[in-house]
């Protein structure tokens, strides 16, 4: 909440010392891997909290993001349709199908 992405990054490692099968903080570990630039830690970070958790919005809407600014639009549509099934209101995954969904039909 203050900023300190160092630290938040570190208590991420701590929750998954104590329970690895965590997957918010694969999530949130993935976002600040993500923010470093660091692409492929994120996605396996994404995938990891994908697989512990189905449930959850919030692994499968950071990875089509990721997917999509990498240029993988394939990816990024077939998560952003299971991020939409987990939570059908997500306005964001709605605005990112809608953008996809044109690409597409641009080709």
């Amino acid at each position: 909440g203050i900023g300190d992405l160092n630290l938040a990054y570190q208590c991420f490692k701590l929750t998954l010392v104590n329970n690895n099968d965590y997957a918010e903080a694969y999530n949130n570990l993935a976002v600040l891997e993500m923010r470093k630039g660091h692409i492929e830690q994120a996605r396996a970070l994404l995938q990891t909290a994908s697989s512990l958790a189905p449930h959850l919005y919030e692994p499968h809407f950071n990875f089509a993001v990721l997917s999509e600014k990498v240029g993988d639009l394939q990816r990024s549509y077939t998560a952003a349709q299971k991020s939409e099934e987990a939570f059908p209101g997500h306005v964001d995954t709605q605005q990112l199908l809608k953008q996809l969904k044109q690409h597409f039909a641009m080709l």
